[in-house]
């Protein structure tokens, strides 16, 4: 009987020893066998642990809009089973900062990238390869069929997407409401280069209320300009809207010198000409938007996500669409924003999972989305009511609005196209029939 019970003893010693060794008061130790909460067989970042992963995310994200990112993040962190995101935002020297970090093995699991950089990263492979991720998942997001067509332009090399667009902003036109009544001016259906250069010179008012064009119109007192460039607009949305183009589809060439290339560098050059424009050292004594804020210019093109139209407490600022070109040809030029994950990151599947989530979620926060069924203007004006009247716009614009034609040494092309033609244009009196020539020999040769 004693043996029994020294037996039985050790045996209890050794069951309790058991139990205290493998059972947790969490339930969330790493090594855990409990799979309820795991991934998927085959989510190698993951394996069977049931923790969640930390997943970086890189923004150049301000204070303020960090802070609204923060909270949707803390929504997808508290609801997921997989990740935790956490964010790094800081928009002083972002890319630079970002690019080094990417050719180490330091860098961020995610991080926003912008179409030029998209390009170049999905060229040299530093983004991962989310193409068919995209097909597998039955997440929202990743329903290609919902984005706009454009939308993945800049992310995707060889049929191949390596970053997913949160932000599509087209360019319209913020006008004065206020100023365009007080001229009789009203933009309809037949809005065209010829119609806005007309109200463009009705709009441009000296300090006694004669309009530019009026006998008596006094040039050197100007108290409203109708219409301001610095540059941006971007000449390329002119060339598109007359037909033209700045590089070929197949990357072999730069067309400035085609006719229809030609019309739009003309016409912005008539703009600058013509007086309806205050001089580059106006702009930049008084601020390129500022003076549109302050009433002093009473049409601007600027972003959709400007938001303009609610931010302006002098006059009524309403959104409208860009003028069509000469022969009626609808284009807009569109910043396209994107989100991709890191080739190296230790986690790509949870990082999948978060890209996917997030990107759902930023679509619902930002004007515009790149996807249609988010995009409509019915659910954008729910989503946004303060900004009711301007959707109608914005929405048409992104039907008919292009990205530059980005690739891998995109930016090689455009400090020659900025340098050598649009700088003079702007600023030394350029005339593009002499200019055009001499500079297209140098862009079609950075495309070699």
């Amino acid at each position: 009987m004693k043996r029994i019970s020294i037996l039985c003893t050790a045996l209890l010693i050794v069951a309790l020893l058991f139990t205290a060794c493998t059972t947790t008061g969490t339930g969330d130790v790493k090594g855990s066998t409990d799979t309820s909460n795991t991934p998927a067989a085959g989510n190698k970042d993951q394996g069977k642990s049931s923790e969640k992963v930390e997943i970086k995310l890189s923004t150049w994200a301000g204070s303020e809009e960090a802070a609204e990112l923060q909270a949707i993040i803390d929504r997808l962190n508290a609801s997921s089973d997989t990740y935790i995101i956490t964010q790094d935002s800081n928009p002083a020297d972002y890319e630079t900062r970002l690019t080094t970090q990417l050719s180490g093995s330091a860098g961020p699991d995610l991080f926003w990238v912008s179409a030029a950089r998209g390009a170049q990263f999905a060229a040299r492979g530093v983004m991962l390869d989310i193409t068919d991720r995209l097909s597998k998942s039955d997440k929202p997001a990743a329903n290609l069929d919902d984005y706009y067509e454009s939308a993945f332009g800049p992310f995707k090399v060889d049929g191949k997407i390596y970053a997913l667009p949160w932000i599509m902003q087209p360019v319209v036109l913020y006008v004065n409401q206020d100023a365009l009544d007080k001229a009789g001016i009203v933009i309809d259906e037949n809005w065209n280069w010829d119609r806005f250069m007309e109200a463009a010179k009705k709009l441009t008012v000296d300090k006694n209320g004669k309009s530019l064009g009026e006998s008596g119109f006094d040039k050197n007192n100007i108290v409203q300009w109708g219409f301001t460039l610095n540059g941006w607009p971007p000449v390329q949305m002119f060339i598109w809207q007359a037909g033209g183009e700045v590089i070929a589809e197949d990357f072999s060439s730069s067309p400035i010198d085609t006719p229809e290339a030609m019309k739009g560098f003309k016409f912005y050059r008539e703009l600058i000409d013509s007086g309806v424009v205050p001089s580059q050292q106006t702009i930049r004594d008084r601020g390129f938007d500022q003076m549109f804020r302050d009433g002093q210019v009473a049409m601007f093109m600027g972003g959709a996500a400007d938001s303009l139209d609610t931010r302006v407490e002098n006059f009524k600022c309403v959104v409208r669409e860009v003028p069509a070109g000469p022969n009626g040809t609808k284009a807009t030029f569109v910043d396209l924003l994107g989100m991709g994950i890191n080739a190296k990151t230790k986690y790509p599947d949870a990082a999948f999972e978060a890209l996917v989530d997030l990107a759902e979620e930023i679509h619902k926060w930002k004007v515009m989305p790149p996807r249609k069924s988010i995009g409509s203007t019915e659910n954008m004006i729910s989503l946004h009511p303060e900004r009711k009247d301007a959707f109608p716009a914005i929405v048409n614009s992104l039907s008919y609005s292009k990205p530059y034609r980005f690739y891998q040494d995109y930016p090689d092309w455009d400090t020659i196209f900025w340098n050598q033609l649009m700088d003079p244009i702007i600023n030394s009196d350029g005339n593009p029939e002499e200019l055009v020539p001499k500079v297209k020999p140098l862009l079609d040769e950075t495309l070699k």
